[in-house]
């Protein structure tokens, strides 16, 4: 038995806005057993047990400290905040390195948007803790038309009813949870895609539609429209959607890179936390990143930020179905690091409170995702999945930055270890990293 008591503790349990002061949690084989206050005395009691006389009744017990053996560990957060582990709900955990990255940021569990038979490995390989990184819950690959304005086209290309049928069976085999679209599909196909993804109980996610009406998807079960831009432009549409019951995931963050790099003349090394990815990857980021920039200037692509954040504050306005996910790793998104500024951007740019931009990453994509009797929320019963921070997230979504602590099941990685994660990976030789290609 593996057990932890953190100590005076302020809980954001995430049910509601109020938090919990001064609170003990008690956390036994990766789940959390108690709530409440003294539980090292309720461990300790629970611990010994009554010593049986010898007509067999309880007549004793053994003293505290006895009880408490070894095999708990007692930790005091006295001032510190707990919450829920983060779930990035729009990424693409495509190497290995990023895993610890993750963590050391407090994010548990990751919306994986690309995956392959790898993922499906890497998924599996986490939950029987043989790999160190967030838990995967994946969509298949992107199923997407032909479409020359994508440099590089790596997409899995739908050109017949026989390519819907491969795309159900190889996500459906491979147990991801959702089939991902791009726009460029033709109309028909798309209409028997989405015919046979319900038939198949197969929620569809992505990118809309460039060649179908928006509603024709609302109306098909579309499941959740990836990033603001992939809104339509007319604000009765938008309604549409969200009162229709649709998902949504802004990745405000990553929205930007278009105008800052491509015409705003930003600098990938300018960031942060540039220097702590692979300077392999630093690398690749800037080669992709001039294949970005040459592409989208050669077509004129030059979306006004304002008018995409204003599609996403009108979601909002009819819908709180909505996520924080990152779309790390794309060139200027670092991973785990990238998901403090998404939800910063929640708050300073849709609008949102801190608590409802904490929801975005935590119990809504848990509810999304099917989880939310096991994640996204602090209580009694649920997976220890939570991250211990050093200020109230509350006063200032900020101080999501300040990680101090992450549980995750049975594994507790302290403050010297999540320094040593956020960093390690811009260290790292290129064949000492292992890429999911496809």
């Amino acid at each position: 038995m593996k057990q932890y008591i953190l100590t005076h503790g302020n809980l954001l349990t995430m049910r509601d806005r109020t938090i919990k002061y001064d609170t003990d949690i008690l956390i036994r084989d990766g789940k959390i057993q108690k709530i409440g206050r003294n539980l090292t005395a309720f461990a300790a009691q629970e611990a010994a047990g009554p010593v049986n006389g010898l007509n067999g009744e309880a007549d004793d017990w053994r003293c505290e400290t006895d009880a408490l053996n070894g095999e708990t560990k007692i930790l005091d957060i006295s001032g510190r905040y707990v919450i829920p582990g983060l779930i990035d709900s729009h990424c693409h955990y495509d190497a290995d390195y990023m895993g610890k990255m993750f963590l050391a940021c407090g994010v548990t569990s990751v919306r994986n948007m690309r995956g392959y038979k790898r993922h499906a490995e890497y998924a599996a390989e986490t939950l029987a803790g043989k790999r160190t990184g967030p838990y995967i819950y994946s969509s298949g690959p992107i199923y997407d038309g032909e479409d020359p304005s994508i440099p590089d086209n790596s997409n899995e290309i739908i050109r017949t009813e026989a390519d819907v049928e491969q795309a159900i069976e190889y996500t459906i085999r491979n147990e991801f949870l959702w089939l991902k679209t791009y726009p460029s599909i033709e109309p028909e196909l798309y209409r028997y895609l989405l015919k046979r993804a319900r038939q198949q109980g197969l929620p569809v996610c992505g990118h809309m539609s460039k060649k179908l009406d928006d509603k024709v998807l609302a109306d098909a079960g579309y499941y959740c429209c990836e990033h603001s831009s992939s809104l339509p432009s007319h604000k009765a549409d938008i309604r549409y959607l969200a009162e229709a019951g649709m998902w949504f995931t802004p990745t405000q963050a990553v929205c930007e890179t278009l105008p800052d790099y491509v015409w705003n003349g930003k600098m990938l090394s300018e960031l942060e936390h540039f220097k702590d990815i692979p300077e392999c990857e630093r690398e690749s980021w800037e080669n992709r990143n001039r294949k970005i920039i040459e592409s989208y200037r050669s077509q004129g692509v030059r979306p006004d930020i304002r008018v995409v954040i204003g599609r996403g504050r009108t979601f909002l306005e009819y819908s709180d179905r909505f996520m924080a996910g990152t779309d790390c790793a794309y060139p200027g998104i670092i991973p785990g690091f990238s998901m403090a500024d998404e939800l910063e951007k929640l708050v300073e740019l849709y609008g949102c409170t801190a608590f409802e931009a904490l929801k975005a990453a935590t119990v809504n994509p848990a509810v999304h995702i099917g989880l939310e009797e096991k994640k996204g929320s602090i209580r009694e019963g649920m997976d220890a999945d939570f991250v211990v921070l050093d200020g109230n997230p509350l006063a200032d979504i900020g101080n999501v930055r300040k990680v101090r602590m992450v549980f995750q099941g049975t594994n507790l990685y302290d403050e010297e270890t999540i320094r040593a994660y956020g960093s390690e990976a811009g260290f790292l030789k290129k064949e000492e990293i292992e890429f999911i290609h496809w």
